[in-house]
């Protein structure tokens, strides 16, 4: 192990756990923490057979980052490229990962029942989610007419869809452009689609299944309260 400067056969528990706090001091999230110390447990205690009963990092219960719809909106208007605004629209409007956003074709589209069927998302799984009526009327003025093809097709790669790495500079350039300091990236965009129609009374069980989440518990993590919704709740004092 390089971070002991033993041999993996000698390195010893308290070794491991003060890689683990090495991690932590260097600001890695607790997902990496929590992934790093899966393979160490594997590899020392199934494959070495040292008992050393290593226990995973708790992991973060931060909030997550919630854009209002003001400045989701802003983001929107701020960009002039109709792709770019094409995306923004769907990835909020539906609630999309973006790795699902950018993979959509035309005909995956249902503009009469407002609905976009998501094929193989997250676990090979299919889900139908619904559309905004702003965005049916940027979509049909988009791809005018045109029937087959990746909705967000690349300029660089005809034929294939843009990276997920092309998105996030979208996402990026636009929360630039709309003024907006808060560190939000790509799944912002989907959390406060969730967080939203919760606030808006919707089912948390409805919004699960628009989101594509396997357990209500993953849903569960969007049941927060944003600024808005604070001032408005009275306190008992006043």
């Amino acid at each position: 192990m390089i971070f002991a400067r033993k041999s993996p056969r000698d390195v010893a528990k308290k070794d491991i756990e003060n890689y683990i706090v090495f991690l932590y001091d260097r600001n890695k999230s607790s997902a990496t923490r929590h992934l790093v110390c899966a393979a160490l447990k594997f590899y020392y205690e199934d494959v070495l057979k040292r008992r050393f009963g290593l226990k995973y990092p708790k992991k973060s219960s931060k909030l997550p980052i919630v854009l209002g719809k003001d400045e989701i909106l802003r983001m929107i208007n701020s960009i002039k490229n109709p792709k770019h605004k094409l995306l923004l629209e769907l990835m909020y409007g539906s609630g999309l990962r973006v790795g699902e956003a950018i993979k959509v074709k035309i005909d995956d589209f249902d503009v009469n029942n407002k609905t976009l069927h998501i094929k193989n998302g997250k676990g090979g799984k299919d889900r139908i989610v619904n559309l905004s009526e702003r965005f049916i009327a940027d979509f049909i003025r988009f791809i005018n007419g045109k029937s087959y093809g990746y909705l967000f097709e690349s300029s660089h790669r005809i034929g294939n869809f843009i990276s997920s790495r092309t998105a996030e500079k979208i996402i990026k350039i636009a929360l630039r452009k709309a003024n907006i300091t808060k560190n939000a990236h790509p799944h912002t965009l989907r959390t406060s689609f969730a967080t939203h129609l919760i606030e808006n009374g919707i089912d948390i069980s409805y919004v699960q299944k628009l989101l594509g989440h396997s357990r209500i518990s993953t849903t569960q993590t969007y049941l927060r309260l944003s600024s808005e919704s604070l001032r408005n709740i009275k306190s008992p004092l006043d």
